[in-house]
């Protein structure tokens, strides 16, 4: 025999309340969906027929996504292996020109070798900022001054005096058969040797 409960007119109220907002999510699909993940977090064993339709009809849809996904990835990496590719081979091409053009300024073999080891060791990328830190620390050497204060040749014809060039001109001008020329020449830059070196002891 059922049991008869007693409710006071605030107690129904309350219930017919709650079956009203009951109904109401009953008739919502989304309300519905809602209601049964609630129910499965108090319940994990509860049933969820609403989320279980929703699951497969997008697992389909999910596994396209993944795929689209995967091969947008694969693309992207793609293009970057070829972007970063031709930055590799530009900077190559760029260096090899560089190197190139050191040869044609009269840079020897190992001048360039050594301009490549600088670049490997330091990291650099351009042939001119090696090139500015090779010759910063080997700078090219100053051609010596003859001693005995003499410059020009070793006899010291460039600071020879008129008499002495038209001398020369003369020796040029007989192709060296002027023997008096040649013995007057001689004996004149003997003198000045031997002045030049009376100085410097």
């Amino acid at each position: 025999m059922a049991k008869i409960v007693e409710l006071d007119e605030d107690e129904y109220n309350r219930m017919k309340a709650l079956q009203g907002v009951a109904a109401k999510i009953v008739a919502n699909p989304n309300a519905r969906k809602m209601l049964e993940q609630a129910h499965k977090l108090v319940e994990p064993n509860a049933p969820t027929p609403l989320l279980d339709q929703e699951k497969a009809q997008l697992e389909p849809l999910n596994a396209i996504k993944t795929e689209l996904t995967t091969e947008i990835e694969k693309l992207r990496k793609e293009r970057e292996d070829e972007k970063r590719e031709a930055t590799l081979a530009a900077i190559a091409q760029r260096q090899q020109t560089g190197l190139a053009k050191l040869r044609r300024e009269g840079y020897t073999d190992e001048g360039v070798a050594a301009v490549q080891k600088l670049m490997e060791d330091k990291g650099l990328l351009e042939v001119e900022d090696a090139v500015a830190i090779f010759e910063k620390a080997n700078p090219p050497k100053t051609p010596s001054t003859p001693s005995g204060g003499m410059t020009g040749t070793a006899w010291g014809f460039a600071d020879s005096t008129e008499s002495t060039d038209k001398s020369i001109q003369d020796l040029i001008a007989s192709k060296g058969q002027n023997e008096s020329l040649v013995d007057r020449m001689a004996s004149q830059a003997l003198n000045e040797f031997r002045q030049s070196a009376g100085v410097r002891r």
